[in-house]
């Protein structure tokens, strides 16, 4: 077996990890079954059993308890110690039929099996255990139930729950379920990745509970607690640090929150009104169970009285003094689209363009009002707000401006006014050179049959900073917009612009040209980069595709970063292959020994490095 073999299997990623926990001596009471599958414990956050089996010929496969269960970290550290032990000549134990590892395993896969349905087989476990329960009687039944709520204080708990909704108690469930929620959001959410330690607050209890309560009729307690559940889930995951794990907790008990929103006994307005009011108190896009319940079919009368409660929030709604201009304007924005949606499903839609008119004014929102004046058709008003809102916003939020811009476009896309998308293109292209703004041009101009020559001018202007439309002969009309002015930052010949153009029409000879041009702090930063070039003249000029690659390989070593190294070995991969089609094995051999004597130092690297020829990770047997 191979580095690469092992990365092929689990990943670099998870392959550095395991390779770290086999070398902090994390793997303990190996052994080996009769057929080759090897068994450890592997210490993580908690003790995991882990199972591998090592296919001749072909890749492991493994199983772990930990969360991962699969071709996991503790999978890649019990290979590796193993390993390890061959290379030393250790012997290593054999695993008894009945090792509790396996017994572990084993109940672990049959519970994931209980809970997969996709098969029957949990259905058909149910159904063994309905047959078993029914031939109890009663008192070996409570028995049972006493015996299974002693082990699991889960159990005991919602039996207690269970109880106090048979007994009419629902506010003692509800003052329960409240102290469960304010313990679970107490403590924030954290992770750290390196170490696979972490803590993700469990919210599984109290989804149980609302489930109970929402079966048992009480959809307004439901819709109570899940007020206290918004607050409180969106403060704890304010301050937690991990990558998801706490939100998602919170939301996977939202759906059961608008399921008791929409059986509750609200009325209908009131009902969107609340949604609205979770959505738009939402910062973390937590509660998008809530926006499909605003999207469903609600009647006509219900959104004509949310429209008139927001249309009334939006007079009332007023930029604090001091206040921060980018909070103001996002805010209303998220306010006025839920009132053009609530006019819209009201059949106002002649308030529709007013109120955006009025809100393009108050914050910028251009691009709202140009849609619905295209989809009104109303393509005159529409470019004339275009050029309003382009004057307004180019300076403070040229994005917007931007968007206005392909607005533009579109309309006269639209009305198949060809000269003119050609020239709104080309001044796109000036503003913004890339390979996709060249392509965009390309097939414009092919419309009008005048690319050649809008070519050559753009191509100049990559060249010179000759501006195409202040040249004699320049093919286009004016576009009816603001044209880029000379940005005095930029520097011509643009070289690395010039590069992913030749890349782009595929002209590995105009690639060298122009790359061998470059200086090192105006290149690759954006279009292009030389991995991107290399590729480019692999078949034009091999060699130096190879040197390429070679020279970012050397500079991603020199960091001194494992992280750098793994990366360095996918160009030295490109550059190896390369030179064995050019029939220089012999070459990259003697390039790869020269390495190896530089950096003899760096175990890691020249671990990488025998992964490149598939050398075996045991190197000797004794």
């Amino acid at each position: 077996m191979s580095w690469d073999d092992l990365n092929d299997w689990a990943g670099e990623r998870i392959v550095g990890r395991g390779r770290n926990y086999q070398r902090q001596g994390r793997v303990s009471d190996l052994s080996l079954e009769q057929d080759g599958g090897l068994l450890a414990w592997v210490d993580g956050s908690r003790r995991y059993a882990t199972h591998v089996v090592l296919n001749p010929g072909g890749l492991p496969t493994s199983h772990c308890t930990c969360p991962y269960e699969f071709d996991c970290k503790h999978a890649v550290a019990a290979v590796l110690e193993y390993l390890k032990r061959v290379e030393n000549g250790q012997r290593v134990s054999k695993a008894a039929a009945d090792d509790d590892r396996l017994t572990l395993l084993a109940d672990e896969e049959a519970d994931d099996e209980l809970l997969d349905d996709s098969d029957g087989l949990a259905e058909d476990r149910l159904q063994q255990i309905e047959t078993f329960l029914k031939g109890k009687t009663k008192a070996q039944l409570v028995e049972l139930l006493r015996d299974i709520a002693d082990q699991h204080p889960e159990v005991a708990q919602d039996l207690r729950d269970r109880q106090h909704l048979d007994s009419g108690n629902v506010p003692k469930l509800m003052a329960s379920l409240r102290r469960e929620i304010r313990d679970t959001a107490e403590e924030p959410g954290w992770q750290n990745y390196w170490d696979g330690e972490g803590y993700t607050p469990d919210y599984s209890g109290v989804r149980k509970k609302i489930d109970i309560l929402l079966k048992a009729g009480h959809a307004d307690e439901v819709l109570e607690l899940g007020r206290e559940l918004l607050i409180s889930g969106t403060c704890q995951v304010e301050e937690s640090h991990d990558e998801g794990e706490t939100a998602m907790e919170i939301a996977v008990c939202m759906p059961l929150i608008a399921r008791g929103l929409d059986r509750s006994s609200l009325p209908a307005a009131d009902k969107l009104v609340w949604a609205l009011d979770a959505v738009l108190d939402d910062p973390y896009d937590l509660y998008d169970v809530f926006v499909e319940y605003l999207l469903r079919e609600h009647p006509e009368s219900a959104w004509h009285e949310v429209a008139d409660q927001l249309l009334s929030r939006l007079e009332k709604n007023k930029r604090a003094k001091g206040g921060d201009s980018y909070d103001f304007r996002y805010e209303r924005d998220r306010l006025s689209d839920w009132a053009v949606h609530a006019l819209a499903h009201s059949g106002r839609d002649e308030e529709i363009i007013p109120l955006c008119e009025r809100e393009a004014r108050k914050t910028g929102s251009y691009v709202r009002l140009v849609d619905w004046l295209i989809s009104a058709k109303r393509y005159e008003e529409a470019e004339s707000w275009i050029h309003k809102g382009i004057r307004a916003t180019e300076s403070k939020w040229p994005g917007i401006a931007s968007m206005l811009r392909k607005r533009f476009l579109e309309i006269h896309t639209r009305r198949k006014k060809w000269p003119v998308v050609a020239a709104i293109q080309a001044e796109d292209f000036v503003r913004a050179p890339s390979q996709q703004a060249f392509l965009d041009c390309k097939k414009a101009a092919d419309k009008i049959k005048a690319w050649p020559e809008v070519r050559g001018y753009l191509l100049g202007y990559l060249e010179t900073g000759n501006q195409p439309w202040n040249r004699k002969g320049w093919p286009l009309p004016e576009s009816g917009l603001d044209r880029p002015q000379p940005d005095r930052r930029r520097s011509f010949p643009m070289v690395e612009k010039r590069v992913a153009i030749a890349i782009l029409e595929k002209k590995p000879d105009e690639v060298l040209k122009w790359y061998d041009q470059r200086t090192e702090d105006r290149f690759g930063w954006y279009d292009v980069s030389a991995d991107d070039v290399a590729a480019a003249v692999q078949s034009y000029a091999p060699d130096r595709a190879a040197a390429i690659w070679k020279a970012m390989a050397e500079r991603l070593i020199a960091e001194v970063k494992p992280k750098a190294y793994q990366k360095a070995a996918t160009y030295l991969r490109k550059a190896a292959r390369v030179m064995h089609e050019q029939k220089k094995a012999v070459e990259w051999e003697r390039y790869l020994d020269a390495l190896r004597q530089e950096h003899f130092r760096k175990r890691r690297l020249l671990e990488i490095l025998d992964g490149l020829e598939a050398k075996p990770i045991v190197k000797k047997h004794r």
